[in-house]
C-alpha cells in the first residue's frame, strides 16, 4: 500500500523534503498516510457519484440566508465545546469530513486513516507556521469559526498574541470562551470582511491568515483586500480554494472547477493580487497548489503576500 513520504509533502508544499523533515517530523509520525489509488471501476463510480452532487447541489455561496447558517454551525460547536467540557477536539469543522476518498496528485485516493484529510492540513498547517509565524508576535486570522486553526497556533507559540476574527458573534464567543478556559493568549471579535471596519487597527508587523473564508465572500474580496494594504502587517497568508490553479483538461480538476462554480465561491484573487504586483503594490512571496484537498475540491492552496510600502 502506497504512503505519502516526505518528498510527497515537500513537492505538495513547495519545499525541500529536509524542511519538512525538521518542522513536521513530529506531526508526521502520529498519523497513518497510507493509502489506496482508486481505479476502474470503483474510480468510474466515484466520478458518477460526484456529477450527480454537483447537478442536485442548491447551496449558493455568499447568500444571504449563509450568515445565520455559519452562525447557526458555529453555536453548534460552541455548545459541544462546552458540553464537552472545553475538549479542544470538538473544534474540528464538520466540513472535514472523516473516512472520504481524497484528492491528491490530480486522481481520487482512498486513505486508510478515517481523518487523513484532518491529518494531512495539520502537518501542512504545522510546516505554514513555522515556515512564516516564527519571528510575527501578533496574528490575526480572519474567518476564524472555531477557532481550531488558531489553538494549533497558540500550541505551536503561546507566547505570539493571537486574534480570531469572523462576521458571526458564535464564532466570536467560541474564540473567547477557548481562551479562557485554556489560558490562550487569545482574543475573539466581530469583522466583516466584505464591508471592514478600518478603524479596526492591526499591530505594526503583524501577519494575516485566512484559512477557507476568504472563499466564503463570493468573490467580494476587493474591500478586504484594500483593508490589509493599508494595514502596517508585514505578511498575508491565505489557505484558499484557488480555480484558477486547476488544470481544466485533467478530468478530476475539471470536476473541482465545475462544483466551485456552481456553488460560486470566491475566484480571481489570485489574478488581482498578481494585478497589483504588476502595479507595484504587493509582492507575491509564494503560490502553490498542494494537489491534496477533499472529495468534491482542493481547498488548501497556498498565497503569501505582502503590501509595498511607498518611501
Amino acid at each position: 500500500m502506497p504512503v505519502v513520504t516526505l518528498e510527497d509533502f515537500a513537492r505538495s508544499f513547495g519545499t525541500t523534503a529536509e524542511d519538512v523533515r525538521e518542522k513536521c517530523a513530529d506531526r508526521i509520525a502520529q498519523s497513518n498516510f497510507s493509502y489506496t489509488l482508486i481505479e476502474g471501476a470503483e474510480r468510474d463510480a466515484l466520478i458518477l457519484s460526484i456529477l450527480k452532487r454537483i447537478e442536485e447541489d442548491r447551496q449558493v455561496i455568499g447568500a444571504p440566508e449563509r450568515q445565520k447558517v455559519w452562525d447557526k454551525g458555529w453555536e453548534e460547536n460552541l455548545n459541544d465545546f462546552i458540553g464537552s467540557g472545553y475538549d479542544l477536539g470538538t473544534l474540528v469543522p464538520r466540513f472535514i469530513r472523516r473516512g472520504q476518498p481524497v484528492r491528491f496528485n490530480a486522481d481520487y485516493i482512498q486513505p486508510a486513516n478515517p481523518a487523513f484529510e484532518l491529518d494531512y492540513f495539520a502537518v501542512f498547517r504545522q510546516w505554514l507556521f513555522k515556515t512564516y509565524f516564527s519571528s510575527i508576535s501578533h496574528v490575526y486570522e480572519f474567518g476564524c469559526g472555531t477557532g481550531f486553526n488558531l489553538v494549533a497556533l497558540a500550541q505551536l507559540y503561546p507566547e505570539k498574541r493571537l486574534f480570531g476574527l469572523d462576521f458571526v458573534t458564535s464564532s466570536a464567543e467560541l474564540v473567547n470562551r477557548i481562551a479562557e478556559h485554556h489560558r490562550f493568549n487569545l482574543s475573539g471579535h466581530l469583522f466583516d470582511m466584505i464591508t471592514p471596519d478600518r478603524s479596526f487597527a492591526l499591530e505594526k508587523g503583524s501577519a494575516v491568515l485566512t484559512i477557507g473564508s476568504v472563499e466564503q465572500l463570493a468573490s467580494k474580496f476587493e474591500a478586504f483586500v484594500e483593508y490589509l494594504q493599508e494595514q502596517p502587517v508585514s505578511l498575508c497568508v491565505h489557505v484558499e480554494p484557488t480555480i484558477e490553479l486547476y488544470d481544466e483538461n485533467n478530468l478530476v480538476d475539471y470536476l473541482a472547477i465545475r462544483f466551485q462554480g456552481k456553488r460560486g465561491y470566491t475566484r480571481n484573487l489570485l489574478p488581482h493580487l498578481k494585478e497589483l504586483e504588476k502595479a507595484g503594490k504587493v509582492e507575491i512571496l509564494k503560490v502553490k497548489r498542494l494537489y491534496f484537498g477533499s472529495l468534491y475540491m482542493e481547498g488548501y492552496n497556498c498565497m503569501v503576500w505582502r503590501a509595498v510600502r511607498q518611501a
